[in-house]
């Protein structure tokens, strides 16, 4: 037996992660969109689409291997998708901040994602908490994130169903 709980949200608001400003509406992306890391109370980075990384002795260059995820539509999450997000975040007006000293994001091999900045950042995990979205779909009213809960438009409405792969 399902059992439904109303959630507040502003429609009007939008449900994209990188041009949504409301702070209702942000509350709920946890359930819909997972990013390379997450941080707890007291700001310890925690790895969620991040299998693993490393960083180069002069902090400039990081390489983060990612952890197996699927979005609803059944395809694995992989590095464009990353990238992509990332891009979007960093031309947001939520995100642009935390890529003040970012110069460069892009794929490479082994479904790996390399940043490189202009300055040591010691602690550039901590700045990525941000949504990771299928990459066709950065635009997308709601796009497709690898979380718990999928966005379905019903007649009567919009509710997240829990998705059972998940």
């Amino acid at each position: 037996e399902e059992q439904f709980y109303n959630l507040a949200y502003y429609p009007e608001e939008g449900f994209n992660p990188y041009d949504c400003l409301n702070i209702n509406n942000r509350m709920l992306f946890s359930l819909l969109y997972q990013s390379l890391f997450t941080t707890d109370s007291e700001y310890n980075v925690e790895p969620q689409l991040c299998k693993s990384f490393t960083v180069t002795e002069d902090l400039q260059t990081y390489v983060f291997t990612l952890a197996q995820a699927t979005f609803p539509d059944g395809t694995a999450l992989n590095a464009e998708d990353v990238v992509a997000s990332l891009k979007e975040a960093e031309d947001s007006d939520y995100y642009e901040g935390r890529f003040r000293h970012i110069d460069k994001i892009s794929e490479i091999e082994g479904n790996r994602v390399q940043i490189t900045t202009e300055i040591p950042m010691e602690n550039l995990p901590l700045l990525l908490d941000i949504p990771i979205v299928k990459a066709s779909e950065v635009t997308a009213e709601v796009p497709l994130g690898t979380g718990p809960y999928l966005w379905e438009e019903l007649a009567a409405g919009v509710r997240l169903r829990r998705q059972a792969a998940w």
